[in-house]
């Protein structure tokens, strides 16, 4: 069976958890929103996505357990100030789950740590919720019918653009805010035209060009 590792990348550092967590949750939905009619009762209406808030539990290694994952340091305290440093800034990263489709924005809300059975192994819950870009989600938004003067057209110009990646990016969001469309079609076309193997992973002060969508396409 495939080993699901789990990662996360903050401020230009990749990290693998050394250990599958014994417990993580992700979860997709929507608001409700209920509306009272006359002789109707409540009527139910979908509102906006909600935002993922969830925990990650598991332990960091004081020794070298054979199930470790690759490149795995057995230091537990070396992933807890990481984790620690994190927590503590507003440093926007991802976490990713192998084989799955969690691939999300978060912010490391806190660590809680505990040492419990005198082998060194330190215990941890993270609590993390999920990033909006609110710029990128307003692009999205937009009635490409009816909005002529603020919908992204890159397309029209001959020139391409640069852009520096920052934390919390991912090239779904990039696309959203500079083509309108943040679909796979356009972030897979991207990073192949950047050279980016892997389009779930890209890190802060990388360099995109950004052509001009017909290009970006084939066109």
């Amino acid at each position: 069976m495939r080993e699901h590792y789990h990662h996360y990348i903050f401020d230009g550092v990749q990290l693998t958890l050394p250990v599958t967590p014994q417990r993580y949750s992700w979860g997709w939905g929507k608001n409700i929103e209920t509306i009272n009619v006359s002789a109707l009762g409540d009527v139910y209406f979908p509102g906006n996505k909600t935002r993922c808030a969830n925990k990650v539990e598991g332990f960091f290694p004081a020794q070298d357990y054979p199930f470790l994952a690759p490149g795995a340091v057995t230091d537990p305290w070396y992933y807890v100030g990481l984790f620690q440093q994190w927590a503590q800034s507003d440093i926007v990263g991802r976490f990713i789950v192998d084989g799955t489709d969690v691939n999300a924005a978060v912010l490391i809300e806190s660590i809680d740590v505990e040492e419990k059975d005198g082998s060194g192994d330190v215990y941890y819950v993270i609590n993390q919720r999920e990033w909006i870009d609110v710029e990128a989600e307003a692009v999205a938004t937009i009635n490409p019918a009816t909005d002529t003067q603020n919908k992204k057209q890159p397309q029209d110009s001959t020139a391409a653009q640069t852009y520096t990646v920052r934390s919390g990016d991912c090239l779904s969001v990039i696309c959203r805010r500079f083509y309108g469309d943040g679909t796979a079609k356009y972030y897979n076309a991207l990073a192949k035209f950047n050279g980016i193997q892997n389009p779930h992973l890209i890190y802060p002060g990388t360099e995109l060009t950004l052509p001009p969508a017909d290009q970006l396409l084939g066109g």
